[in-house]
């Protein structure tokens, strides 16, 4: 029994991190343009990777491809949700709702316009506000991404408490078959 216990153990202790080539894709706005990118949580860019855009409804708005730096960009046509999903060939998905909310109010809501004219027009009446927006977006944006990537860092707590629970799952399994031997 003892044998097998530190096989286990030892087995569990070389096993690689199940999540080392995990999609992730991190997008924030400008404007009316969301400008993201895909990366894999090794931190290795996601090249050529493709992906769609869609709307609250499901329905496909755009669809996009990464490019050589992981990197990718789509002009918003309407203030809404967009929901942007990757997806490699290898099963990798990852997906990052864009908030309406994050999207300039100069732009219509919900549905397509009809005639991009008409939101130049309303855009040209919006003055200001809309740089300001844009210009905090921009400061804001590295913080953004510093801290989506410090999330996927795996730290030392981290490492602590799962050989922790290991150690709780044998001496629980240790301590029924003490109990076992005794009756």
């Amino acid at each position: 029994m003892k044998t097998r216990c530190a096989i286990l153990f030892a087995a569990l202790l070389s096993a690689a991190p199940a999540q080392a080539h995990k999609l992730k894709v991190f997008a924030v706005t400008e404007g009316a343009r969301i400008v993201g990118t895909a990366y894999f949580s090794g931190g290795g860019k996601a090249m050529n990777v493709p992906g769609q855009v869609q709307a609250p409804d499901g329905m496909v708005v755009e669809r996009i491809m990464t490019g050589g730096d992981g990197g990718f960009l789509v002009e918003a046509r309407s203030r809404m949700d967009h929901t942007i999903m990757l997806e490699t060939g290898d099963g990798h998905t990852a997906i990052m709702v864009v908030s309406a909310d994050d999207l300039p109010s100069w732009l219509p809501q919900g549905a397509f316009p009809a005639k991009p004219e008409a939101a130049l027009a309303v855009k040209a009446a919006s003055g200001d506000h809309d740089a300001v927006e844009q210009a905090v977006a921009r400061q804001i944006a590295p913080l953004r991404r510093q801290l989506d990537a410090y999330e996927d860092k795996v730290r030392l707590h981290d490492l602590l408490g799962g050989i922790g629970v290991i150690f709780g799952v044998f001496g629980t399994v240790a301590w029924f078959n003490a109990r076992k031997e005794r009756s």
